[in-house]
């Protein structure tokens, strides 16, 4: 039996004082360059869920956060007919420490905040149904992606 590599990413959902959550506009990636997603990576080797968010906030946005920051998380099973299963983690932050701002400037070209229910045209599809769903109470999900753009 051959056994597919797992695929695991972190996203991050960090609320304004407006109720606006951020996105970055992403750039110079081979997947999905130009549409906004969340924050978000892939976890490394040896660390988990929890160490991925830390490191990725901190090398995309400059924020620390900790795992107390995390007031609620869902998990999506993203499946392609190209790629091996994904499972992706999304953590919902109450708080971090420091000032947002782009750390990665050759992958991400903007920072924008929108409104969680009524999200943008241009954000990546399955991030905006994993957001959808959990807003509607589903802690996990299997999301179908016909198409990495």
């Amino acid at each position: 039996m051959k056994h597919e590599k797992f695929l695991s990413s972190i996203y991050l959902i960090i609320n304004n004082s407006e109720g606006k959550i951020l996105l970055q506009r992403r750039q110079g990636t081979k997947l999905w360059p130009g549409y906004l997603g969340l924050p978000a990576g892939h976890i490394d080797v040896g660390e988990n869920a929890y160490e991925a968010a830390i490191r990725e906030a901190s090398e995309e946005l400059g924020i620390k956060i900790l795992e107390s920051d995390i007031i609620d998380t869902f998990v999506v099973n993203r499946k392609n007919k190209s790629l091996s299963p994904y499972y992706d983690v999304y953590f919902v932050l109450k708080g971090f420490d420091g000032t947002i701002s782009i750390k990665e400037p050759e992958k991400c070209s903007d920072l924008v905040w929108a409104d969680i229910y009524n999200l943008p045209e241009d954000i990546i599809d399955y991030e905006k149904e994993a957001i959808i769903n959990n807003l509607n109470g589903f802690k996990f999900s299997v999301i179908y992606v016909d198409n990495e753009k």
